[in-house]
């Protein structure tokens, strides 16, 4: 995920601080490493060649007029090559980048920006439009080609000649909506598609259930479990590193795909184990949702729309299971062969996302 904050002062001048990860950019881990051993990376002409579509790609406007911006510094990581190389780091370079508000731009002013294919941003990018004058932001999260919300500025522009827009409560409310929406749609995708292992996760406590009413029990623990640690771990009362959490969380796939097959699901279903899993897939979603940024004004708003995606898609997944569970009875008319079949696939897609994440 990116992150990128563009402020605008008084005076009109415009600063992008952008937090990126430039593996992409760079071709490989170890390419990426041996950017980060330059004394001044801008000054090495490879490094400068692969970013220099990087500012046209911040198409941002002002009153519908671009603004121009130039690379002025890069920050690599401060790390060693084992995190480099390490298939769950994510190692971000910071990035900033200057303008000035054309001089015909009068105020008030209302800032877009969109982030064109032309530089390879991971997605979803946390943006941030922020008036250094009032201190207020507008945090949106977009994916590229996406056009952002105009923001209003309420200082003034470069001409400094008009009167600041006064902010209302209609602004806030449209504002509060805006996160709700973005952040549920945020926490639907991580699950649905993206989430593989947390679907995986389902889909054995899917096959391991011996009726309707015990899948429904079990699945309700598991979302009170995990949107307890996402929230404790979202709003900073609590953090575990990704390096434990993840190979945890493809461990309580297997153990419990492989309990399904040895005919143990009471024993695997057994309300503690599901809680501590649980628990350990919200550590997860945590961490996903700690790299986009919660907005500071609307902190329980998007916590509460990002854990509404997450059960939104867990409920669409668990509705084609159940469709998927229609066909394999017609192929197979003992329940036990079809369910050992779908917990045996997810024991091989889960040792085959193992195998490329550590090995």
């Amino acid at each position: 995920m990116s992150r990128s904050s563009v402020s605008v002062s008084t005076d009109g001048s415009v600063t992008a601080e952008l937090a990126l990860d430039l593996l992409a950019t760079a071709g490989s881990r170890e390419s990426y490493w041996s950017w980060s051993q330059r004394s001044n990376p801008l000054g090495d002409s490879g490094i400068a060649q692969a970013l220099a579509p990087l500012p046209d790609a911040l198409a941002l406007t002002a009153n519908g007029e671009p603004v121009a911006l130039t690379l002025t510094e890069l920050r690599l990581p401060d790390a060693s090559q084992e995190e480099f190389l390490d298939p769950l780091g994510w190692p971000r370079s910071h990035l900033q980048l200057v303008g000035t508000l054309p001089e015909s731009v009068q105020a008030p002013v209302t800032l877009q920006i969109t982030y064109l294919d032309g530089f390879r941003f991971e997605e979803p990018i946390a943006n941030t439009l922020i008036d250094e004058a009032s201190g207020r932001k507008q945090t949106r999260w977009l994916v590229s080609g996406q056009r952002s919300p105009a923001f209003n500025i309420l200082g003034a522009g470069p001409a400094g000649s008009e009167p600041a827009i006064t902010e209302n409560m209609d602004d806030t409310a449209a504002e509060a909506r805006a996160v709700f929406t973005d952040l549920f749609i945020t926490g639907f995708r991580h699950i649905f598609p993206d989430g593989v292992d947390h679907l995986l996760f389902v889909a054995a406590l899917f096959f391991g259930s011996a009726s309707f009413g015990g899948l429904v029990g079990i699945v309700t623990l598991f979302t009170l479990a995990h949107s307890l640690s996402l929230a404790l771990t979202a709003l900073g009362w609590f953090s575990a590193p990704a390096s434990i959490v993840e190979p945890l969380i493809l461990l309580s796939i297997l153990w419990v795909a492989i309990a399904n097959l040895r005919g143990r699901a009471r024993a695997h279903t057994r309300y503690p184990l599901v809680i501590f899993f649980g628990l350990i897939h919200g550590l997860g979603f945590a961490s996903a949702l700690r790299e986009i940024g919660l907005p500071a004004d609307f902190l329980v708003t998007g916590l509460l729309a990002f854990n509404l995606g997450v059960e939104a898609a867990q409920l669409l997944f668990l509705f084609d299971l159940g469709i998927l569970a229609l066909l394999l009875s017609r192929l197979f008319s003992d329940a036990t062969k079809w369910k050992q079949i779908g917990s045996a696939m997810v024991i091989v897609i889960t040792l085959g996302i193992a195998v490329t994440r550590f090995f």
